[in-house]
């Protein structure tokens, strides 16, 4: 089971009050369970957003795109036995 911790947050009255609402409502199971499923979506989109930087920034480098290019041709024949399993 994960830690919890208690934390200290400021927001702004219309999130509190549409989340109370929702909890209100039983569509959220807490207040609590709603600002974590909320914090993750957005870790989980900031993630997101990392990874297409850090692979923009990939693209532009040659020794990298060597390295996947020959990585991708050696694979081809693999690939190819797959075929229509997938």
């Amino acid at each position: 089971m994960e830690t919890v911790v208690k934390s200290t947050i400021n927001l702004s009255a219309a999130l509190k009050n549409e989340l109370n609402e929702y909890v209100e409502r039983k569509l959220v199971s807490s207040f609590s369970s709603g600002v974590n499923a909320a914090i993750e979506l957005y870790l989980k989109e900031l993630r997101r957003e990392e990874y297409d930087r850090l692979m923009e920034a990939a693209s532009r480098d040659q020794d990298f795109m060597a390295r996947t290019l020959e990585c991708q041709k050696e694979l081809e024949p693999y690939d190819a036995r797959v075929g229509e399993e997938w």
